[in-house]
């Protein structure tokens, strides 16, 4: 029988491998969990087949807390690991999504330093994220695709991203959905780990 800790564990591969995609195979699934532990969450429910095909049953996502985070991330720093870190204390699994080089454009009135997909792929090697996953080009509404897709128990925003915070909040009443929001710390000399400090800092080491 799976331990608690087993079963969980391949509970949060589910999720995880049919985030964006969804429906997966047994072999896609079974490359990553240990087998008599996938029998056992299948059995219990937690993963249901359709034909060939499984995914996370409703009963399977209630057994795990996801927190979901976003940002730029275009020079990553102490202050975006430390950051995701508490966020992730907040529940089982951390998905973080990257603006994208359109949003960042939007929002910044720059291009970024680095492409997005650079970014992403940087994000998701950080220890405390689990998946980090693209956003969408409409910053309003695409946030909004974010939250129906990941589907998170928990929003996690930093001290600077209050007019983000206040357009998830709107739609999470407007969709009547079930998130909690949840505000990072502010840390000391906060100055010394924002990205607009680290660049500055690069362009006076460039020059």
């Amino acid at each position: 029988m799976a331990t608690l800790h087993g079963a969980k564990s391949v509970i949060k591969t589910a999720y995880l491998t049919g985030l964006r995609r969804g429906p997966f195979t047994r072999d896609e699934i079974s490359t990553l969990v240990d087998n008599v532990e996938l029998d056992e969450v299948l059995k219990q429910g937690y993963i249901t087949a359709q034909g060939d095909r499984f995914s996370l049953s409703k009963s399977g996502r209630a057994q795990i807390k996801v927190v979901l985070a976003g940002g730029v991330y275009d020079v990553l720093h102490i202050g975006h690991l430390v950051a995701l870190t508490e966020a992730k204390s907040f529940g089982d699994v951390l998905v973080a999504v990257v603006a994208s080089d359109v949003t960042v454009e939007m929002l910044k009135s720059r291009k970024p330093i680095f492409p997005e997909e650079d970014r992403r792929k940087l994000v998701e090697g950080l220890k405390p994220v689990d998946k980090a996953i693209l956003g969408y080009e409409d910053v309003g509404m695409g946030y909004e695709e974010v939250l129906m897709e990941v589907q998170p128990d928990i929003v996690a925003f930093g001290y600077d991203q209050e007019n983000l915070e206040r357009s998830v909040r709107e739609i999470i009443t407007m969709r009547k959905l079930k998130i909690r929001i949840v505000k990072l710390s502010r840390f000391e000399n906060e100055k010394f780990l924002s990205s607009t400090s680290v660049r500055q800092r690069l362009s006076e080491a460039l020059r």
